[in-house]
């Protein structure tokens, strides 16, 4: 009986360590900033934004914690995106202005003017 005892007991610690390690081996951060996420995308589906908002603002800052050099990239990063998200809107600019130019002649030949 006293050797089912050490035995259940050395079974026992080996579980153990085994849940201990592959704790260890999770990041938390990652699994944190994953379920803010989820939970912000369900309070957004359900209606309620602000606490979305909150939800989601939360996640970005365990993210955020985890890899602060993201931001600092980001940061150097946003002149070139401001400027390409001008481009874009100079682009989109033109063509509406090229597709009113075309809906005013179409009028005009369907007009007979």
């Amino acid at each position: 009986m006293d050797s089912n005892i050490q035995d259940s007991k050395t079974q026992l610690m080996k579980i153990t360590r085994q849940i201990e390690s592959s704790l260890s081996e999770i990041p938390w951060t990652r699994v944190a900033a994953a379920g803010s996420f989820a939970l912000g995308a369900l309070l957004l589906i359900t209606g309620r934004r602000k606490a979305a908002l909150l939800a989601s603002a939360a996640g970005a800052a365990a993210i955020l914690a985890e890899n602060p050099e993201i931001v600092r990239e980001a940061w150097d990063s946003m002149p070139r995106y401001v400027r390409a998200g001008q481009d874009f809107l100079v682009r989109l600019e033109d063509f509406v202005e090229e597709l009113n130019k075309q809906g005013i002649r179409i009028r005009k030949v369907v007009a007979g003017d």
